[in-house]
């Protein structure tokens, strides 16, 4: 899935910590979705939001060095990026509590929090599942 968004010439050099920690948070934490029996939308949902928020980068700085790793956890530690299964786990954990708050808007209150309600907030959450509905089409 990261190759289909991001190619590159040394996909393990690039992508594969990331995307060993994507795979191991999946098994280890469970689904997004409860239909999600072979763990692959909850996979693509996690490199879509990766994509949108860091192009995949596993460690970086963002909103200010307010956010950090390839998940852009606002207020979340520097630690989270030096390690990778750190920073996906937050994600996750944060994508599960977002998709019980608003289960039309999965990625809204992700992306906005306590504003998850607003239309820039429903936009940034169609947009990441509709990037991670097309990354499962083949």
């Amino acid at each position: 899935m990261m190759l289909r968004l991001s190619p590159t010439e040394q996909p393990v050099a690039r992508h594969g910590a990331l995307a060993t920690a994507i795979t191991t948070v999946a098994i280890e934490d469970g689904a997004l979705f409860a239909d999600d029996l072979d763990l692959e939308r909850t996979a693509a949902l996690l490199v879509a939001v990766a994509f949108r928020e860091s192009s995949l980068t596993a460690s970086i700085l963002g909103d200010g060095g307010r956010s950090v790793c390839a998940m852009q956890i606002h207020g979340g530690a520097k630690a989270l990026n030096e390690d990778p299964v750190a920073c996906i786990r937050a994600g996750h954990r944060m994508l599960k509590t977002s998709i019980r708050v608003d289960r039309a808007n999965p990625v809204a209150f992700y992306a906005r929090g306590p504003r998850y309600a607003t239309e820039e907030a429903r936009r940034i959450s169609r947009d990441r599942m509709a990037l991670a509905r097309s990354l499962l089409s083949r």
